[in-house]
């Protein structure tokens, strides 16, 4: 359940942020009075004032989801390469295993095999 609520929450929220939204942002003078999303937001006087503005911004992802190439830079590898081969080769203290036979029952018999008991095979 958990699951399924979190790939529906990331799922809007690259639906919503591909799409764009708008976040407008009111200042009464140098203060920060108020913000609206999609919509202006309201002016904290009654009249025109010349000291209030607004500041809109907008968010959206610009990137269009595809691959276009992949580089493969191979001289990391080549740093790395000593530090792999030491750490493959390096010996590790044998741990006495600790696992213990337990008795199975064997599996039931099939149709098959009873049958094949049953019979009288001729050369």
């Amino acid at each position: 359940m958990l699951k399924k609520i979190s790939h529906i929450l990331l799922a809007l929220l690259v639906a919503v942020t591909s799409m764009g939204m708008t976040v407008s942002k009111h200042y009464c003078g140098s203060t920060y009075a108020s913000f609206s999303i999609y919509v202006t937001p309201e002016s904290c006087c009654e009249g025109p004032c010349d000291q209030c503005h607004n500041e809109t911004t907008t968010i959206k992802i610009k990137d269009d989801f595809s691959i276009s190439s992949h580089e493969f830079n191979f001289t990391q590898i080549a740093t790395l390469l000593p530090a792999e081969i030491q750490l493959l080769f390096s010996e590790t203290p044998e741990v006495p295993s600790t696992f213990v036979i337990r008795r199975h029952t064997p599996p039931p018999l099939t149709v098959q095999r009873v049958l094949s008991n049953l019979q009288t095979f001729r050369l």
